[in-house]
Formats: C-alpha cells, structure tokens, sequence
C-alpha cells in the first residue's frame, strides 16, 4: 500500500509531499503561483 502525505511548510512557503517509498517532492508556492491570473 503506498502512503502519501502532504503538509504546508510556513518557513519556505511550500507544500511538502512525503511517500511511503522515502520520496519528498517540495512544491513552491511562489513558483506555482507565479502565472496565476485572477479576474
């Protein structure tokens, strides 16, 4: 069975996914959101 879980990390502003298989993807929030356009 493979676990994932995802926290936000305040300190770098980043949402921080952990596997079960020892993988951590760090997703930046300022580069995620960087193109975002709103109306």
């Amino acid at each position: 069975m493979r676990t994932i879980f995802a926290e936000y990390n305040p300190q770098c502003n980043s949402i921080d996914v952990y596997t079960s298989a020892g993988y951590m993807l760090r997703i930046d929030c300022w580069e995620a959101e960087k193109n975002l356009k709103t109306s």
